[in-house]
């Protein structure tokens, strides 16, 4: 219950005579409307194509094409290329022991990946001292890697462009 004025006719605490002030009660109701289903509406499959706009161009709800998920497969092993290379370069920065099964794997799985990298400047790792190794080639094979993989993704996504929208 509302009213339009700071004192509530119902308060036993109010001793104020509201009788000259010309008091008005306000009752507010409030109501929630819901949407009822449409008859005979049937809501469209998952999965299913959705043309959202029928006049003119639309969205049209589309399942993903091949060059989608061979381009998720090229992120995920450049992704774990790049984690593989990594884990190298903090590897020998922390001089870890190459007798080691994990450690000795990490080497031999990307030995082929910084080795095409190998050369490019007149050193190729940076001996700071106590055994530690700052791998040059290793990080330059990082950065190399990265930029083949943008490429091959901008080149997937040619095919993917719509024609009509240029």
């Amino acid at each position: 219950m509302t009213h339009d004025h700071p004192h509530d006719p119902n308060d036993p605490n109010d001793t104020h005579d509201h009788a000259d002030e010309g008091t008005r009660v306000v009752e507010r109701e409030t109501y929630v409307e819901r949407e009822r289903p449409v008859a005979g509406y049937v809501p469209p499959a998952a999965g299913g194509q959705v043309n959202v706009s029928s006049s003119g161009p639309g969205y049209v709800a589309t399942t993903p094409s091949a060059l989608y998920y061979a381009r998720r497969v090229v992120s995920l092993l450049f992704g774990i290329l790049a984690v593989m290379i990594g884990l190298r370069i903090l590897l020998l920065l922390f001089v870890a022991n190459q007798q080691n099964a994990i450690v000795d794997f990490v080497y031999g799985v990307t030995e082929p990946f910084v080795a095409p990298f190998r050369g490019i400047f007149q050193f190729d790792a940076v001996t700071p001292g106590g055994g530690s190794v700052f791998d040059i080639a290793a990080l330059v094979a990082l950065i190399g890697w990265l930029l083949i993989y943008l490429l091959i993704v901008a080149v997937l996504r040619l095919g993917d462009r719509n024609r009509a929208a240029v």
